[in-house]
C-alpha cells in the first residue's frame, strides 16, 4: 500500500466582470466603453445592451471629469435607471 497523497488547494483569484446584467431586459448583456473627449478632457462612458429587443440597445453616454472603474459607472447606471422608475 502507498501513502496518501495530500490535496493541494488552488487559490482561486476573482476578477472584476466585463459584462453586466441589464436593468431592463435581465440579460447579461451590459457593455461599457470608454473614450476621451479631447475638447473637454472629460471621459465618455458608454453604456449599450447587446440585446436588440431591449430599448436600452441605443445606449446612454455618461461624462466624467475622472477616470472610473467600469463597474462604478454601471452601478450608477443601475442607480439612475431605478431612480426614473422605466
Amino acid at each position: 500500500m502507498g501513502r496518501r497523497r495530500k490535496k493541494t488547494l488552488r487559490v482561486v483569484h476573482r476578477t472584476l466582470p466585463s459584462v453586466f446584467a441589464c436593468p431592463r431586459c435581465g440579460l447579461i448583456a451590459i457593455r461599457i466603453t470608454s473614450e476621451q473627449d479631447p475638447a473637454s478632457q472629460d471621459f465618455v462612458f458608454r453604456v449599450t445592451c447587446g440585446n436588440p429587443n431591449c430599448p436600452l440597445h441605443a445606449g446612454r453616454e455618461m461624462r466624467y471629469s475622472t477616470k472610473r472603474a467600469n463597474i462604478d459607472v454601471y452601478n450608477t447606471f443601475v442607480d439612475d435607471y431605478a431612480k426614473a422608475g422605466v
